[in-house]
């Protein structure tokens, strides 16, 4: 709180909203204030002692004589409650000694003085007119929901149940508080400083990249994580992760084949999420590695198969399967040349689909994605072509995918069509992407951690 002096010389109360309460033509002293700022029906009391009274924080008392532990807590119950009478105030007096308060609408006597007792820390309610003239259409008490009170209300909700988007909080504060022509940007502001007092500030996270890394490599012997930073201002660019154990379970536990998928980031600065996904001996889920990245692109993903390659190194007959993302085609041509680069099927047909709906096509060119052999493959291509000849070429513009079970290598043996296991790894990781980069890094070695550890202790269990 700031007092200021207008053009005319009076005195003005810059509240923490920045909003400016009416003057007051004289400095007055404490008695004459109570005097004041009292009326017939405004109730005194002077100065008792006692320990602060404890408060429901949301339907705050602000009776005569209760007492709150600081000036802060007695501005924010002012606040709430001003809420949840639906009326807007403003600040005749704010001062760290003294507080005074009266209905936005200037023909309306309610009021209210508070001031700080002996302990020069607690504060009191000295005198309080309770009642409103004004009428309820008029009083606009949603102009009291300020960013800091809404991230106050919603800092739990964010807690415990990660990223809320923006259309949630407000049906849910309206649907609490009746809250009305609240603006989408002071949502957005509540919510970014909530986030602010879970995480605290995004951006001194990103000065502890290189402790994260370190301490990943002391505590994950032989492992390859790397991050680089951009070459003209110095700020963070990327973060590769693949841990030895990964990698090590990778050669020699599961087959050659690895999905590749990015899913976007939901933090505030954004980002992809980069994955390379296996599978292990019993089907089941195998993460290798994973990176943090500026987004999906050429040089990205090269920059990710180099470290993956690092890692897995020429793994013979080794397949990979994508949704063919944005300079990912190029990115396996260069980083792996000897590799199969298998088309995700799904993905492929929804693009096609666009082009050439109808049910009978969609039959002829699924069986042909199924047909294990070269000859089923070429017949129902045919009968392809005899529904659409623009259809066939379609397909046959994909020969530097494989896209059919026919066209796979044998190394591999994997008859997958889909890219679901890469999918299922952005399901895995789950509320990470919400989180700031230190967090989302930590979070998916958590999960990680979690699966191996329970496959290991089911595994111990098996007999023969």
């Amino acid at each position: 709180m700031q007092a200021e002096k207008d053009t005319e010389g009076d005195a003005r109360v810059r509240t923490e909203d920045g909003e400016l309460g009416e003057a007051c033509e004289n400095v007055c002293s404490e008695s004459s204030y109570h005097e004041l700022y009292s009326s017939d029906t405004a109730q005194f009391v002077t100065e008792n002692d006692g320990p602060f009274d404890h408060h429901d924080v949301e339907d705050p008392n602000i009776n005569v004589g209760i007492k709150f532990q600081n000036i802060d807590c007695f501005r924010d119950a002012l606040r709430q409650h001003a809420i949840r009478k639906e009326f807007s105030m403003k600040y005749l007096r704010s001062e760290p000694s003294r507080v005074t308060a009266k209905c936005a609408d200037p023909d309306c006597p309610w009021r209210i003085h508070a001031s700080v007792m002996h302990d020069k820390v607690t504060f009191q309610i000295k005198t309080h007119n309770p009642t409103h003239t004004c009428s309820s259409m008029n009083r606009r008490g949603t102009s009291m929901a300020s960013a800091e009170w809404i991230s106050n209300k919603i800092v739990d909700w964010l807690r415990h149940e990660g990223d809320i988007p923006i259309s949630h909080i407000k049906k849910r504060l309206q649907r609490t508080y009746g809250l009305d022509n609240v603006p989408y940007h002071r949502y957005w502001r509540g919510k970014d400083k909530g986030n602010f007092k879970i995480w605290g500030s995004y951006e001194d996270l990103y000065a502890l990249v290189p402790s994260m890394r370190a301490e990943l490599l002391k505590r994950n012997k032989d492992s390859i994580i790397h991050y680089t930073v951009d070459d003209v201002d110095h700020s963070f660019q990327r973060f590769f992760v693949c841990f030895k154990a990964s990698s090590s379970g990778f050669i020699n536990g599961c087959r050659p084949f690895i999905g590749l998928d990015g899913c976007h980031l939901k933090s505030k600065y954004l980002g992809s999420l980069l994955a390379a996904t296996a599978m292990d001996g019993n089907s089941g889920l195998f993460p290798v590695a994973y990176a943090i990245v500026e987004g999906e692109n050429s040089s990205s993903w090269q920059w990710f198969l180099e470290y993956l390659h690092e890692a897995i190194g020429n793994v013979n007959g080794l397949v990979f399967m994508s949704d063919r993302g944005k300079g990912l085609d190029d990115a396996v041509k260069i980083v792996f040349p000897q590799a199969e680069h298998r088309a995700c099927m799904r993905h492929l047909y929804k693009n096609f689909k666009r082009k050439y709906p109808g049910e009978f096509l969609e039959r002829l060119v699924w069986s042909a994605a199924r047909a294990y052999t070269p000859q089923w493959h070429a017949e129902f291509m045919r009968q392809i072509e005899v529904v659409s000849k623009e259809a066939l070429n379609y397909l046959l513009a994909e020969k530097d995918h494989c896209w059919s079970r026919a066209m796979f290598g044998e190394t591999a043996r994997c008859h997958y069509l889909t890219n679901n296991m890469s999918e299922s790894f952005n399901a895995f990781v789950g509320d990470a992407r919400f989180k700031p980069i230190i967090y989302c890094i930590d979070a998916i070695r958590q999960k990680l951690m979690k699966i191996m550890h329970n496959r290991r202790i089911k595994a111990q269990q098996w007999t023969g």
